[in-house]
């Protein structure tokens, strides 16, 4: 059986700005009205739920909230250094430098700020906060960058 928590639905969701360095048009410094989705796939348990609906969507507001109204930055990128001193995030990518307030910017353990990097990012954040028992056998996270455009991750369990 499958569960799906449609994010634009309930209202989880966050707004970031962020730079794909060398794209384009997305190398320009923008930003995002996105939101998450989740489909669980599992067997129903004693309780007749395959999982509550709560918890899933607490481990999703979780990352929605931390994620919301920042600067997000990547961490691995060979192309953006990241300096932080004196409460300033100093950035340089490629040919382009810039200052933020620290407590503006979230440096995200990835090498890129994509839909699909995010999605990657958010299904491993909220599995860390799930107790995911053995009828669980499939969970996909989704990040929409607006509506009908995102990208999904999934992992067999």
């Amino acid at each position: 059986m499958k569960l799906k928590l449609d994010g634009w639905k309930l209202g989880i969701g966050f707004s970031a700005c962020h730079f794909l360095p060398g794209h384009d048009k997305c190398n320009r410094l923008h930003g995002h009205n996105y939101t998450i989705h989740i489909h669980l796939t599992g067997e129903v348990d004693d309780s007749g739920m395959v999982y509550d609906f709560v918890k899933l969507k607490k481990a999703m507001k979780v990352v929605a909230d931390e994620l919301d109204h920042c600067i997000l930055m990547p961490g691995k990128s060979d192309k953006v250094t990241i300096i932080v001193e004196n409460y300033q995030v100093n950035v340089t990518a490629l040919d382009k430098k810039y200052s933020f307030p620290e407590c503006d910017v979230t440096i995200l353990d990835l090498d890129k700020i994509s839909a699909e990097k995010l999605a990657e990012y958010t299904l491993e954040k909220i599995i860390g906060q799930l107790e995911l028992g053995s009828k669980i056998t499939k969970i996909k996270v989704g990040i929409d960058e607006g509506i009908g455009q995102g990208a999904w991750a999934s992992r067999d369990l």
